[in-house]
Order: structure tokens, then sequence, then C-alpha cells
């Protein structure tokens, strides 16, 4: 019998993993809806998939999974890809961990890093990270087998990012490009970085 995983997402339309499902998840049963199911043991596995809201009741449930892009517990919170390239962090790192109370605090079920290169982008990591956290649910389904997901408790100080807003991604005109390098290589299309000149106001792209 094929396994099951279900992705909660925060609208259907954001969810385009075909490609990757052909590649990685081609033998598993995957379903996904903006609310949860109601028998979550109906599941192998539920992700969820880059989820913004806060669901209560869920931490005792062993079989709930997200992933973050921070070697956990350094970097809990917001805009961990932007926050890995602006900082000059040396590794990339995703987290998958268990659903719990407090955010992205749950024990460490699986991880992956790879070695940071000073000419990646927010589109480049973007990109990775989605294939990334694809893999490792398959890694998941493998070393589980049906058995009770496990994970071990983060150790170290935890860290925390702030949320973004637009006005974040100004750039002071009188920085140079050296200096505002590592802020433009962080910043994304859809929120791309700007300046403003005699009330003008300049878009930069990498």
């Amino acid at each position: 019998m094929a396994k099951k995983i279900f992705f909660l997402v925060n609208d259907s339309s954001e969810f385009k993993i075909n490609e990757l499902q052909k590649k990685y998840l081609n033998d598993v049963d995957i379903s996904f809806d903006t609310v949860l199911p109601t028998n979550t043991e109906d599941y192998d596995l539920i992700i969820l998939w880059s989820y913004r809201k806060i669901i209560s009741g869920i931490e005792n449930k062993r079989n709930i999974v997200l992933f973050h892009s921070s070697e956990l517990p350094n970097g809990k919170g917001w805009a961990p890809i932007y926050n890995t390239i602006k900082n000059n962090n040396d590794y990339f790192v995703i987290s998958g961990i268990l659903a719990a109370q407090e955010v992205d605090s749950g024990n460490i079920v699986v991880q992956a890093r790879f070695r940071m290169n000073e000419s990646y982008t927010a589109e480049i990591l973007r990109k990775w990270d989605e294939e990334i956290c694809i893999m490792l649910i398959k890694n998941i389904l493998e070393k589980f087998d049906g058995k009770k997901i496990i994970g071990k408790k983060q150790v170290g100080a935890e860290t925390f990012y702030n949320r973004r807003k637009p006005n974040d991604n100004e750039i002071d005109i009188n920085s140079t490009i050296k200096d505002a390098l590592s802020h433009l290589r962080a910043c994304e299309e859809n929120h791309p970085a700007y300046f403003y000149y005699k009330n003008t106001k300049y878009i930069i792209k990498v």
C-alpha cells in the first residue's frame, strides 16, 4: 500500500511540486489542502508547507513536520534565507522538525546542509530549499517506515530573526556596491532592493 502524505498549504495555487513529486515521491499518495484533516492519523506524514498560521493542539501529534531553513535553535523566526546570505553564513541549513507549541522549537527529525558560495542569491537558495525539503520528506518516510516519528531535542542558545518589512529592502544611496552586495544578493524578485534619488525610486535586481 502506498504511503500517504498530506501538505497543509496557505493557498492551493502556491503548491506546485509536480516535477519534484515525480522525481522523489512518485510512489507516494499525495494530497493537499488549506485545512488540516480531521483525522491526522490517516496519513503517514503531514507537512506544514511554509504554513504561516498558528495551529493549536498539534504539538502531541507525532506525524506533523515542518521545515525551517536554519540550523535550529539558531535563526528561529522570519526570513531565514535572507539572513543566511546577509549574515554571510558559512552553511545553508534546512531543519525538519516536529510541530510544537512554540515557534520553530520542535525536535529535529532531519537536517541537510551545504556550504555557501559568495555568489549564491536568494533566488538560488529558494529553488534548492524546495527540492531539498522534498528529498528530506523521502528520507523521513524511508527512515521511519510506518514507525513513530521521533527527533532530537534542539541544543544550544536560540536566536531569532525578525519579520522583515518592505522598507527593510531600502539601500542607503551613499553606500558602496561592495557594502550592499550581501543585501542585494539576499533580496528576491518579488521584494527587490531599492533606493531613492531626488524623490525617484530605483529598483536593483541581482
